[in-house]
């Protein structure tokens, strides 16, 4: 039942992402979420500066977001779970450009009042160490 709890949270929180509907993707993530994004800082702090960073992200694209979430797993043990998945964000930025990537994203929730939170989430993409540079362009 845990496992189902927490793919409906994923549903629902693609949703309000493709929404752009910060209420309801802050609703997510715990007061004292930790967060390793893609963009600087190397960590987010509390759910403030995570809906900061949400903000900026909405604002960097001109019109609707597309996200896809594949190959989601689900771990429960207790009040703790695991999660990790693909996931494609794709639109038009502000500049013009179409920018679709694909990034991999892990969570660990905690049972909090009754409902799942997001204490701790991970996004990253994989690095070409040869060269320091992000690798953007692979798919599932």
């Amino acid at each position: 039942m845990a496992e189902a709890l927490i793919r409906q949270r994923v549903a629902d929180w693609t949703k309000a992402f493709r929404a752009k509907d910060i209420d309801r993707v802050m609703s997510l993530y715990a007061p004292d979420i930790v967060s390793f994004d893609l963009e600087p800082p190397l960590r987010y702090a509390g759910s403030a500066s995570k809906r900061r960073a949400w903000r900026e992200l909405f604002a960097a694209y001109s019109g609707p977001i597309g996200y896809e979430v594949r190959e989601l797993s689900v771990t429960v043990h207790g009040e703790l779970a695991f999660a990790h998945s693909l996931n494609q964000v794709s639109g038009t930025l502000t500049s013009g450009r179409i920018s679709t990537l694909w990034l991999r994203w892990t969570a660990c929730f905690r049972y909090i009042d009754d409902t799942w939170m997001v204490v701790h989430d991970h996004v990253s993409v994989p690095a070409d160490l040869a060269h320091g540079k992000a690798v953007v362009n692979l798919t599932p």
